[in-house]
């Protein structure tokens, strides 16, 4: 990565985070009210909760544990990802999936490794599967619906089934991603003081997280087309953001000079 990408990513991250902060319309959404102030509310909260992964970060300098640390700075730049994205492609993201990915993040990074919450609360880990799935299948459910919406002829019956298929496929590629993640950290740094074994050489921990994964994107996506089915407007939201990927793919390159 050079200089030059780096510059457009934060270039795009600010642009993208200035558009939340002054509430551009064609930008900034809400799946679930269409009140002003609890849109508000949910939008600071999601700006708070960003800033709130960098605590573990400052806080691990003093108290450095390597693994723990390069987790927490992870965490941290994904925390901002949704506003990258959105800068980049200019594809809105509701305000709701925003939380859910910074709540999710909040509640790995600041409560269960800097507070303990893995150590402490036995089922912890296996209830941020389930939310981890949850997640999953509500911010996959938009981009696939609205990818299909500009991007095929299928009918209804048949979109049903491509959001079906795709979220739970995906929702499992990612979570066999990340258990492969943790295999690889428990073999790099399982002997370092501190540290927690994530698996702890136990194919049924393994086992149970990706299917607690699929039962919360099976949740997830079940919500999503319950709403849907009250919501036009939303219906319209979502061609829209089909309609910014398209445009975003098919925008073609400056020639190199």
């Amino acid at each position: 990565m050079t200089t030059k990408n780096v510059i457009e990513i934060l270039g795009a991250y600010s642009r993208s985070f200035g558009e939340t902060l002054i509430d551009k319309p064609t930008i900034n959404k809400s799946i679930l009210t269409s009140n002003v102030r609890t849109y508000k509310i949910l939008k600071w909260t999601n700006i708070v909760c960003s800033f709130l992964l960098f605590v573990p970060v400052f806080a691990s300098i003093r108290y450095f544990n390597l693994p723990h640390t390069l987790g927490y700075i992870f965490i941290a730049f994904l925390g901002y990802s949704t506003w990258i994205f959105q800068g980049i492609t200019g594809v809105p993201v509701f305000e709701e999936t925003r939380f859910l990915t910074l709540l999710h993040l909040v509640l790995h990074s600041f409560f269960g490794v800097w507070l303990g919450f893995y150590n402490n609360f036995t089922h912890f880990d296996d209830f941020l599967h389930i939310f981890g799935g949850f997640w999953g299948g509500c911010l996959l459910f938009p981009f696939i619906f609205g990818s299909a919406i500009a991007w095929s002829n299928l009918p209804p019956r048949a979109i049903k089934w491509k959001v079906w298929l795709s979220g739970i496929a995906i929702v499992n590629m990612v979570g066999v991603f990340w258990e492969i993640a943790e295999f690889i950290s428990d073999k790099i740094f399982g002997g370092y003081p501190g540290y927690r074994m994530a698996q702890e050489n136990s194919l049924d921990d393994t086992m149970t997280d990706l299917i607690y994964n699929n039962i919360g994107a099976t949740i997830g996506i079940l919500l999503f087309w319950s709403y849907l089915r009250k919501s036009a407007d939303i219906n319209a939201f979502m061609a829209n953001m089909g309609k910014k990927l398209d445009e975003f793919f098919r925008k073609e390159s400056p020639p190199v000079q």
